[in-house]
């Protein structure tokens, strides 16, 4: 088992996929990116139906790295400044897909069966999935949209997650390794509203894993290959 995560993830997180068995294959740094984000995989790349659609930037990196999927080259090139860095960010969540229609990569969209449009760009970093009905996000507008397509939210306190020198987001700082398995980079006992994350989880059948201490730490989403 393996999962995507950013080249400067911190040792004891790797520490902590290992020990739970799965290899990290680290994503590569993205000049066309800023640097708090140029290593996130979620701005690189998008798993869906055993396909991999990458950055056209990333392509020739992850075609090497990823044997098992198809590897497919995004005609949308990343930019430096927001909107232009989102094409890839699209949180999938079963035959939906949650993201900024008007900038996401067409190869995405065409995986899906419905698109759930949010002003929100950067609408993997703001969704932690927990199963294919399930999610926690600190975003009101994705809480609404979540909730609206019956979909299961819990709304948590925006905050308390690091990226630099920036605020980071609950999807940025986790990852559903495998179906009821939710790992969390760093310890999720930092966050003010974790006895409802905890519960919420429980309720949602999924076991939760800190993968080390010290505060959540936006890494740009953990990416499972299954």
């Amino acid at each position: 088992m393996k999962v995507i995560a950013d080249y400067r993830m911190d040792e004891k997180c790797k520490a902590g996929l290992l020990e739970l068995g799965f290899d990290v294959i680290p994503t590569i740094p993205l000049k066309s990116v800023y640097d708090e984000i140029n290593g996130h995989a979620d701005i690189q790349i998008h798993v869906v139906n055993n396909k991999a659609i990458c950055a056209p930037e990333a392509f020739e990196y992850y075609k090497e790295q990823l044997h098992s999927m198809e590897v497919v080259c995004g005609s949308v090139a990343l930019g430096s400044v927001y909107p232009s860095d989102i094409a890839y960010n699209v949180c999938g969540m079963g035959d939906k897909a949650i993201c900024n229609r008007k900038y996401t990569a067409p190869e995405i969209l065409d995986e899906y069966k419905k698109a759930l449009h949010t002003r929100q760009g950067y609408a993997k970093c703001s969704i932690c999935v927990v199963n294919e009905n399930a999610a926690i996000t600190a975003d009101e507008g994705i809480y609404r949209i979540l909730t609206i397509n019956g979909i299961d939210a819990l709304k948590i306190r925006p905050g308390y997650i690091t990226l630099g020198r920036m605020t980071g987001f609950i999807g940025g700082a986790s990852g559903l390794l495998k179906p009821g398995l939710l790992a969390f980079s760093g310890d999720i006992r930092t966050h003010p509203d974790h006895a409802d994350i905890e519960a919420f989880c429980q309720n949602a059948g999924a076991d939760i894993v800190s993968l080390s201490t010290g505060a959540l730490q936006d890494v740009g989403s953990i990416i499972a290959i299954r």
